[in-house]
Parts: C-alpha cells; structure tokens; sequence
C-alpha cells in the first residue's frame, strides 16, 4: 500500500532511529526504498546493515553526490510500486501511529489527494523544542478537509506542509506534478505540494505524529547574494500558486499588496529589488491600493490569525450584498 522513501545524505547520527520509527509503525503494509547521495559520514555502513530487512525492497547509493535533494526524490518514487507515497526524512522521527492515521484517512476519502499531520520540534538530542503550529492552536484528535482551491490560498502566505515527513500522498498524482520543482534551489518543496494539492481535497490530521528535526547538519543560508535568489523561488512559486488557484481581482490586489509591502522591507539592494519587480509586476508592483486591501484585512478581518484566507474579502462584499 505505501512506499516509504528515504532519502538520506550524512545524516549516519540520526539515521538509525529514523528507520527504526519507521520499521515500529502500527501500520505495516510498506516497502521501505533506502537512497544515500553519496555520504562521507558511515550512513551507507547503517543503510546496508537494514538491506535483509523483509520490508527494504531497494537500497540505493549514488557514487556521486547529485547536490539535490529532489532528484532523490524522484529517484525514489521511479523505483516505487505502493499506493501512497511516504517521503520521510533521514533526520526525522515518526511516531507509529503516523502512517495508520494518514493512510487511513486516505482511504476513506478517495477524493483527497494527501494527508499531513501536525509536527514536533526536536533538537539533535530528539528532545522537544516546541510545537511547530502553534500559529493553527487546535485539539489532537481533530481532522479537517481543505477544498483543493482554498488550501492553494493558504499555501500564497506559506507552506504548511513545511516537511515532507509530515505528509503521504498518491502515487499516480506525481506524474503530474510540475517537474520544474526538481530545479529549484529553494521552495522546490513548496511548489511541489502545491502541485500534490491542486489535485483533490487535502488531509489535515491535527495529531502531532512527525518529529521534525533541526540541529547544525541544517545549514541556512542568510547572506544577502542568497536572500536575492530565495526571493526569486518564492515569487515564482506564489505567481504558480497564483494561476492554479484562480484568485479573483480582489483577492489578487491582496496579494500583490503583501508582497509589495514584503519586498520594501527586504534586506536587499534597491537594484536586486527592482529586478525583481520588473520580473514579477503583478506580485511587486502594486500601489497603495493594493496595501491598503491588504492591510484592512490583515487587522479587520483576523487576516493574519490561523491560515490566512485570500478571500475575505470577497467573502464580506458577497455577504454585503446578501
């Protein structure tokens, strides 16, 4: 039923009790496909030693370190045979109710194309940092179903599928996937979920089942020739989101208004912002109208609070007119 891909690179420190969470799960219809990108650390040493497991059906590892997390990815789901796609993170933990509760809700609901629960924070020692979305406080236990075109609206202002460990989704929807994620230097994972949910209604389990991992092997890069670049991945994945979501005018003037006001605040230099300006003018060259619209939802409509909705305003002048 699930291909479970893990696509590990120098990660030997965690990696055992990520593939351990995952062999635990109470939910054991899976293959497990193992992918190293050519690590210097002694992952492959760890991989090899889980090859005789009855649930590993491939262990892959590059001779030669492709620099993309993606294309393992998509090295992985090539060689998957399963229903459902699981791609968990070598540095990840899951607890082992995760794949029971996704994939059962999945199978209730055909027409939903992935399932994501709710995240842990956890430090390189796997002890709690803190709850990842505490900006969508709600009771474990709950689930709720997105319509397709609303959750594109609040993947404009962020991804909330913000690691792919957290989520499962159908195997036959990757072929349709935009390819131009595996490309992306930055916010190739929030475009490609933005495909995944374009496709049928989406799963939110408000479980904390995944523990995301943030420790030192993480690198972010904050230097100002980097933000200039990240800038351009974001705004091309928000432009995509864009079309796929068929915003109306008004919601389009909203978010032109954000961005607009995003950008004037952005620590770049004014020539790398009117480069991007020139190069998205419908997303960074709006007015004070558009800051305007943006702001009066922003403070009167709760704008900001929980999953920021794209539509209120359209939603208060049909509700002026009724």
């Amino acid at each position: 039923m699930v291909s479970v891909i893990v696509p590990n690179y120098n990660h030997a420190r965690f990696l055992k009790e990520r593939i351990d969470s995952i062999l635990n799960q109470t939910y054991q219809d899976f293959e497990l496909i193992l992918l190293d990108d050519c690590s210097s650390d002694n992952s492959c040493d760890i991989i090899n030693s889980y090859g005789n497991n009855p649930h590993v059906t491939h262990v892959v590892i590059n001779e030669k370190n492709t620099g993309n997390t993606f294309l393992q990815w998509d090295r992985g789901v090539q060689l998957a045979k399963g229903k459902y796609i699981w791609i968990a993170e070598s540095d990840d933990i899951a607890r082992p109710e995760l794949l029971e509760n996704l994939v059962g809700e999945l199978e209730k609901r055909p027409e939903a194309s992935v399932a994501y629960c709710h995240s842990l924070i956890i430090n390189a020692e796997s002890q709690t940092i803190a709850e990842h979305n505490k900006e969508n406080p709600s009771k474990a236990g709950k689930v709720t179903i997105h319509e397709s075109r609303q959750f594109l609206r609040y993947l404009l202002n962020f991804n909330y599928i913000y690691n792919a460990s957290m989520a499962v989704f159908r195997r036959e929807d990757y072929a349709r996937v935009n390819a131009e994620f595996k490309k992306f230097r930055y916010c190739g994972d929030w475009l490609f979920w933005a495909c995944i949910c374009s496709f049928g209604k989406v799963i939110e389990v408000h479980d904390m089942l995944s523990l995301f991992r943030q420790h030192q092997l993480k690198v972010t890069e904050k230097a100002k020739s980097v933000i200039a670049v990240r800038w351009e991945s974001e705004l091309k994945t928000i432009e995509y989101i864009s079309i796929i979501a068929r915003l109306t005018k008004i919601e389009r003037i909203c978010l032109s208004g954000r961005l607009t006001k995003r950008l004037k605040k952005a620590q770049m230099d004014d020539a790398e912002k009117r480069l991007l300006r020139n190069q998205f003018p419908s997303l960074c060259k709006g007015n004070i109208w558009h800051i305007v619209c943006y702001e009066t939802g922003k403070n009167l409509f709760g704008f900001l609070k929980n999953y920021q909705n794209m539509s209120f305003l359209s939603q208060f002048f049909e509700h002026r007119k009724s």
